[in-house]
């Protein structure tokens, strides 16, 4: 779940709508005292073609029964100067017992000076309001039925669904619905065997680690001619690296229908601040 991994469960925005979700009792983030916070911040060097090409940033704070994340990824290395791309996005909500309710996301993305923002609110009774900038069309909000969106969350809620999985109860999350306003699809995970990895120059983790095999399910909303999420599988790696949550991605191995990639984790850090796995970004 993670670095493009995660850039493929948020592919895309949402456009314009109300549709309903289910409720899950929401909390109020801003009310959990600050001492009483979980939390960690994960940051990986994504590389394609031998390249660095994206530097993932990932801060969850994480309380009884608060989430909140910040996502941040971004082209870096000769990519980077070649291509600006960034994307931004938050999302806060409820988790408790394996279930999640987000309560607002926003994400904004730009692309050679171009920037889409998009916002979801959920509200109380059950409904959401979701709005882009600039709009989508109305004829791509209609592609999705009604019927196909409840049970599902914003991308950002999803891949927080799915890392706490992994971290809390060391398991893979089996199914995770997702509706981005205008398309809907399914984040699928199942186990793989355990492997050993050794260090290297451009992965710091060395040791043993589980792994969640992550697959997309297209469900509605997508252009025939696209292969957004079409044939894309992402292995991740997931292993203790001091953060008192749980098990962490460490490593993931990327198969898509234009090549391979890879994510390593380079620095974690815990909700204080506290650096427990690789070196201070100088």
């Amino acid at each position: 779940m993670f670095a493009v991994a995660a850039a493929c469960v948020m592919a895309g925005g949402p456009a314009s709508a109300d549709v309903d979700v289910p409720a899950i009792a929401p909390a109020d983030t801003k009310a959990v005292p600050a001492a009483e916070a979980l939390g960690f911040a994960l940051t990986y060097d994504v590389y394609t073609s031998g390249l660095r090409a994206i530097r993932f940033d990932f801060a969850l704070d994480l309380s009884d029964p608060a989430y909140e994340t910040r996502i941040r990824l971004e082209t870096s290395g000769i990519v980077g100067a070649l291509f600006n791309w960034s994307l931004e996005a938050s999302s806060r909500g409820a988790w408790r017992d394996g279930e999640i309710a987000p309560r607002r996301y926003r994400t904004a993305t730009v692309w050679r000076s171009r920037e889409r923002t998009v916002a979801i609110d959920y509200h109380d009774d059950g409904s959401r309001s979701v709005a882009a900038k600039p709009p989508y069309g109305a004829d791509d909000i209609k592609k999705v039925d009604p019927a196909l969106i409840p049970g599902s969350v914003d991308p950002t809620t999803a891949v927080t669904a799915l890392l706490l999985t992994s971290a809390i109860d060391g398991a893979c999350r089996e199914t995770t619905p997702v509706y981005d306003g205008r398309r809907r699809y399914d984040a699928k995970m199942k186990a793989l065997p355990p492997r050993t990895f050794k260090r290297s120059n451009t992965a710091q983790f060395e040791g043993r680690a589980e792994g969640c095999y992550l697959t997309f399910e297209r469900i509605a909303g997508f252009k025939p001619d696209r292969k957004r999420l079409q044939d894309l599988e992402v292995a991740i790696w997931l292993a203790d690296v001091g953060v008192e949550t749980g098990r962490l991605p460490v490593r993931l191995e990327l198969t898509t229908p234009w090549g391979d990639g890879f994510a390593h984790l380079v620095r974690v850090r815990t909700g204080d601040g506290a650096l427990v796995f690789g070196e201070d970004d100088r």
